[in-house]
């Protein structure tokens, strides 16, 4: 008997089985196994409506604030041209004014100024332990809609400013839900959202603490999901989401 052939019993016969599935194990984890260099091609291979939840749900918080801090050099390297422009005088002075209450106007500035923190958290007590229906028990977290419905109502109150969770809230915000988590200007937060609005203290208390407004609303599920607070003094960043057009221009002025 040659001695490179070795004999398998019935007693032994698992190990052909066990590794033909070994392998399979394998090439199956390998195959899924993600990581950076394969990352972009297996995302060519998604539907487009994949591709487009993929993208919304991984917003990268560093590259924000990489962004965010580049917006706010090149936001202030611009003022200090303006400024130096309004060294002059008459229309070029007139003209600088105007460019710094359209900046303000647009939330591009940081402002300061008395106000409003409303901060809204989910409930640290469960819906059953509540005692709501089940209709009633999504009631018990903050959504979008809450968000969304706060700030509305400070912009009916008057509010000349507004950040959600240190995120101005300007012409371009968007505020929806992408899976458990809220995106301020394709941003991720998650409770607590702290809502700052400047304007007049006392206008904007009473406008949200309206009977059957939104916060009496949530204060129905758990008192403790809301709470107010009045500050003499604070201070707002400055808008940091996208600035650009893609479809929309300024129209030509029509010649005399």
């Amino acid at each position: 008997m040659s001695p490179f052939v070795t004999r398998i019993t019935k007693r032994d016969q698992w190990v052909w089985p066990i590794s033909l599935m070994c392998v399979v194990l394998g090439f199956m984890v390998s195959m899924a196994w993600i990581t950076k260099s394969n990352q972009s091609t297996r995302f060519g291979l998604l539907e487009p409506s994949q591709r487009i939840r993929v993208s919304e749900a991984t917003v990268d918080p560093d590259a924000f604030a990489d962004m965010s801090a580049r917006i706010e050099k090149l936001t202030k390297d611009n003022t200090e041209l303006q400024n130096t422009l309004a060294k002059g005088k008459g229309s070029t002075q007139l003209l600088n004014k105007q460019l710094q209450d359209a900046k303000a106007a647009a939330g591009l500035t940081k402002v300061e100024g008395p106000g409003v923190i409303v901060t809204v958290r989910d409930s640290g007590r469960s819906a059953a332990d509540q005692g709501l229906p089940q209709e009633l028990r999504d009631q018990t977290n903050i959504h979008d809609l809450d968000v969304m419905r706060i700030v509305n109502e400070l912009i009916a109150a008057g509010a000349e400013a507004i950040a959600v969770n240190d995120h101005r809230v300007a012409g371009l915000t968007s505020i929806r839900c992408v899976g458990p988590v809220i995106l301020v200007n394709d941003v991720k937060i998650a409770s607590p959202v702290v809502i700052k609005a400047v304007g007049d203290p006392g206008t904007l208390s009473g406008g949200l603490n309206l009977n059957d407004g939104v916060l009496s609303e949530i204060r129905s599920a758990d008192p403790k999901m809301v709470s107010i607070e009045v500050a003499k003094a604070m201070s707002l960043p400055a808008y940091a989401g996208r600035t650009e057009f893609r479809l929309a221009t300024v129209p030509k002025e029509s010649t005399p």
